[in-house]
């Protein structure tokens, strides 16, 4: 999928230190409202509760951990 490849290649962009919306820009050559929506989209996912998948037989769960 071009979003994940697109947002594994986002993480490993920001760096430690603080970086502009704009530099990300110019190193990446996307749009600064694709940059700000999908560095959204990461912090709202690691900020909520994780989800935990496990296969019981053929079946596939999913649940929230607590």
């Amino acid at each position: 999928m071009v979003a994940n490849d697109l947002m594994l290649k986002l993480l490993e962009l920001v760096p430690e230190e603080s970086v502009s919306v704009h530099q990300l820009t110019c190193k990446t050559g996307l749009d600064h409202r694709t940059i700000k929506k999908y560095l959204d989209l990461i912090i709202a996912i690691q900020e909520s509760k994780k989800i935990r998948k496990e296969q019981v037989g053929l079946r596939v769960l999913v649940r929230r951990e607590k």
